[in-house]
């Protein structure tokens, strides 16, 4: 899978500067047919107006390439003598340096712009994301149920397989219900008990293909996340990162919860029991009595 994400990426990114060579290629052509009509002044800023279009259109790269090349194809077809790189006159060195410098500037600025854009689209997924997953996990009353709900939300959001540690009513660390290739029972209880991240890119067995983080929650950790992306660089980013801390410490208290309500119905159980044991007993003696006093 890493291979064929790599060949991938070269061929968006081949493909990206490719296009912006043609967008380069047909605004050549079109200024061409407007060579007749308007002065050469008027040319360049169709020029810098493709700049701008490539920037906006396919980012940075793209847009820096367009600018190199529009100007050497406004001095090879534009200025005397023509098809030669050639200058006769000299102002035009001035024109080829504004017209360069205003293209470059122009395109870092949109597509700084549209980087922003695209970040902040990334951000809203994310918050949306957040926001499914507490919204599923807080209608959960079983840890299976709460389990179930964080590995499904985790493995899509980060493509990774994922498995679930989670304490029993004796507080002892139990071994996720599916069986995931490389957990190493060992880890996750080091990071239970030091209430730490062990694993891959921390600095406790750095060389694990798996992150292990402890489940924090308000009273204890409950329990350790076990996580393996297809691409371990993914988690190395600062903010996934910390996406994948968020949905920890979401799972954390979903258990928490679960956890508390089954305290709760243990002793509303408890109380109900005692109830019904003293009622039985003062029926009892109410039947001891009467027979008792009536002798």
């Amino acid at each position: 899978p890493t291979d064929l994400d790599a060949a991938s990426n070269t061929g968006l990114v081949v493909r990206r500067y490719g296009l912006a060579t043609a967008a380069c290629a047909a605004t050549t052509v079109l200024t061409h047919l407007l060579v007749p009509y308007f002065d050469l002044a008027n040319i360049v800023m169709v020029f810098l107006l493709s700049v701008v279009g490539v920037a906006v259109w396919q980012g940075r790269g793209p847009a820096v390439l367009a600018a190199f090349v529009n100007v050497a194809a406004f001095d090879f077809f534009f200025v005397a003598p023509r098809l030669s790189f050639a200058v006769s006159d000299v102002q035009y060195l001035l024109t080829f340096a504004v017209m360069l410098i205003v293209g470059l500037v122009t395109g870092q600025l949109t597509a700084g712009l549209r980087f922003q854009a695209s970040v902040a689209t990334h951000r809203e997924v994310r918050s949306r994301a957040l926001f499914e997953a507490a919204r599923d996990l807080s209608n959960m009353l079983t840890n299976e149920q709460a389990i179930d709900v964080a590995r499904t939300v985790i493995a899509r959001e980060f493509r990774a397989q994922v498995a679930i540690y989670v304490l029993d009513m004796k507080d002892r660390l139990q071994p996720p219900a599916t069986d995931e290739g490389g957990l190493d029972f060992g880890t996750a209880q080091w990071a239970l008990d030091h209430n730490q991240a062990a694993g891959l890119g921390t600095d406790t067995l750095a060389g694990s293909a798996w992150l292990y983080l402890p489940l924090k929650a308000t009273m204890r950790s409950r329990g350790v996340l076990a996580v393996q992306p297809r691409e371990p660089r993914f988690l190395l980013v600062p903010e996934q990162r910390q996406q994948l801390e968020t949905f920890a410490a979401l799972t954390a208290m979903a258990l928490e919860r679960v956890h508390y309500i089954e305290v709760a119905q243990s002793a509303t159980v408890q109380m109900e029991s005692e109830r019904l044991r003293n009622s039985l007993l003062a029926a009892l003696s109410h039947d001891l009595r009467t027979p008792l006093a009536a002798l």
